[in-house]
């Protein structure tokens, strides 16, 4: 499965005669940590940095990124001994993808403020885009030795040890540490719920789940991820239940639950149809056509197994349209030797003479079709 990028949001706050940022990055699509950049006590009064600090924030929000560094700059030359510029301008570098430059900024604001446990996770959060997992580690280490009662940081270690199954017993139990601090964030839920159900331990997982979605007031969480989970077991009636029940459509995660669960209810509906009519040619493409539906980066056979259903029918019915479609489209997609091109040409040729308006949706799909792994990684500044 694919997941959305990582977000970076920004928001500011001015009250009275003071001044003061505050910075929301997602280190989990739901989950938001808080930097107040507020002038601290020990910090002198600078009217000229706050105004350089506004002008730079306005700047980042018109995504005019050099020059409000620029401006961080001169303020950072201006007050030295103030965090605030170097943080704002660990946000700025990771919204230019220079995640490096990003991770020093933050450990330049950290070596000022060294309890500010908000700032440990922002750098954590740009280590985690530049692949350097250890120090992202680090850094949430030591926001939770600031305050262990750290939610978000302990979400965040489970974030990153979910995949490594060496780790697996240290993320449950940083997640299960998020879950008991602060039961309404989401994103554990979801994790924990993948680490249970990746270790077989399918009852555990739907267990996490639905008290992700018992805890979320909006009860949405953990909704796709068990219904993602019901799909695979084939439980097609719950899952649509739980479609239905939705409140949000936002699902970050490719492919996307109604998706799934619509290619599942219609794979079975096919099922149930060719086994009342097993040689019925309708059936039977329909059937081919349930097969082969899925991602075009996903490669996995689903096309070669769909032709075994479209040429049956076509035996049952020569000249059927329906099957020479099926066929076209799975060689479009990619199923056949080297010389694919030609075969492709000549089936299409076929479905021509049976349907030409078949044809001509096929010749538009065959140039914007691109199978396999699409695209390729955003390279960032390491």
């Amino acid at each position: 499965m694919k997941t959305l990028p990582r977000l970076i949001a920004v928001c500011t706050v001015v009250s009275g005669l003071g001044f003061s940022i505050a910075l929301a990055a997602s280190t989990q699509p739901q989950s938001q940590m808080l930097i107040s950049l507020s002038r601290s006590q020990q910090q002198p009064q600078s009217g000229e940095t706050d105004n350089l600090l506004r002008a730079a924030y306005a700047l980042y929000g018109r995504g005019k990124f050099d020059e409000a560094l620029a401006n961080l700059n001169k303020a950072a030359a201006l007050s030295p001994n103030d965090f605030r510029p170097l943080a704002l301008s660990g946000y700025v570098y990771s919204a230019q993808r220079k995640m490096k430059s990003s991770s020093e900024a933050f450990a330049a604001a950290i070596r000022l403020q060294p309890q500010r446990k908000e700032l440990y996770l922002a750098k954590a959060e740009t280590d985690y885009l530049r692949n350097a997992q250890e120090e992202a580690l680090e850094a949430c280490r030591k926001a939770t030795a600031i305050d262990p009662n750290y939610a978000e940081a302990y979400a965040m270690i489970g974030d990153l040890l979910k995949f490594d199954e060496k780790r697996r017993a240290e993320a449950i139990a940083a997640l299960r540490s998020a879950i008991k601090i602060n039961p309404q964030l989401p994103q554990p839920y979801d994790d924990l719920g993948g680490i249970l159900e990746s270790a077989k331990d399918e009852k555990g997982a739907e267990e996490v789940f639905r008290q992700g979605l018992a805890a979320d007031p909006k009860h949405m969480g953990g909704r796709f991820a068990l219904g993602r989970m019901l799909v695979k077991q084939g439980r097609l009636s719950e899952a649509r239940e739980l479609w239905e029940g939705r409140n949000s459509n936002e699902d970050r995660t490719y492919p996307q639950f109604i998706e799934l669960l619509k290619r599942a209810e219609n794979l079975k509906r096919a099922t149930d149809g060719l086994a009342k009519n097993p040689n019925d040619p309708d059936a039977l493409v329909d059937m081919g056509l349930a097969v082969m539906d899925g991602d075009s980066w996903v490669i996995d056979g689903r096309q070669k197994r769909a032709l075994v259903y479209f040429n049956a029918a076509l035996r049952l019915r020569p000249n059927f349209a329906r099957a020479q479609y099926g066929i076209v489209k799975a060689f479009i997609q990619g199923v056949g030797p080297k010389d694919e091109k030609k075969i492709v040409d000549r089936e299409l040729a076929k479905l021509r003479q049976l349907d030409p308006r078949l044809a001509d949706e096929l010749e538009e799909y065959r140039k914007k079709y691109v199978g396999g792994l699409i695209g390729t990684p955003v390279k960032l500044d390491q």
